[in-house]
């Protein structure tokens, strides 16, 4: 009887088993729905955006930043919007 279900458990899991390892199927789409995805959530920076990279290392403003984060008077974000 153990041998009859430990045969029929076999059958059913090669039923599962593929001939070829998902990696090496060679698929043209592999892949596709992940840089859809990126895609979807990656917003593209303005120039005014990419202008705005330096900041300046000011020992002073550090400090007032952390004060206020301390003391909570740190302003609101402003939203980003993807559309004008």
């Amino acid at each position: 009887m153990k041998t009859i279900l430990a045969m029929s458990c076999l059958a059913v899991l090669s039923a599962c088993a593929t001939t070829q390892p998902a990696l090496q199927s060679g698929s043209s789409e592999f892949g596709v729905a992940v840089r859809q995805n990126i895609a979807a959530q990656a917003v593209a920076p303005t120039a005014k955006q990419k202008a705005n990279t330096y900041i300046p290392a000011d020992a002073s403003k550090r400090a007032k930043a952390r004060e206020n984060y301390r003391n909570g008077n740190t302003p609101e974000p402003k939203p980003i919007t993807t559309t004008k």
